[in-house]
């Protein structure tokens, strides 16, 4: 097998190269990332429509389940694009899918249309 031998200049270059590109992707804007409370609320649509399916869920409490998501979920969209740093906004739209959460696994849709 031959051993290949690089100059130090070629090294160097080479080096230039591979540190000035991941430079440019470490500084690229992250905006293909979805907002986690966009994420969750994917998920808990995903979790009424099981529950549908699965009998745990009513068609009306689904409706109401899937109509306060889609609220919650408008004010995530509005959050991330328009207020990204407002920390009360984002704690309370949290609050908000906590409860959302409880009202999916337990079935009491009450405490969410008030929301």
């Amino acid at each position: 097998m031959q051993v290949r031998r690089f100059t130090p200049a070629f090294l160097l270059a080479l080096a230039a190269t591979a540190g000035s590109a991941g430079m440019a992707q470490a500084a690229a804007p992250r905006h293909a990332a979805t907002p986690p409370a966009l994420a969750r609320s994917e998920a808990q649509a995903r979790s009424i429509d099981a529950a549908l399916r699965e009998g745990r869920l009513t068609a009306a409490q689904a409706d109401t389940l899937n109509a306060a998501r889609a609220k919650q979920e408008r004010r995530a969209r509005e959050l991330a694009t328009a207020h990204p740093a407002d920390v009360a906004a984002a704690l309370e739209l949290s609050h908000q899918q906590d409860r959302l959460d409880w009202a999916i696994r337990s079935g009491k849709v009450d405490a969410v249309s008030a929301s």
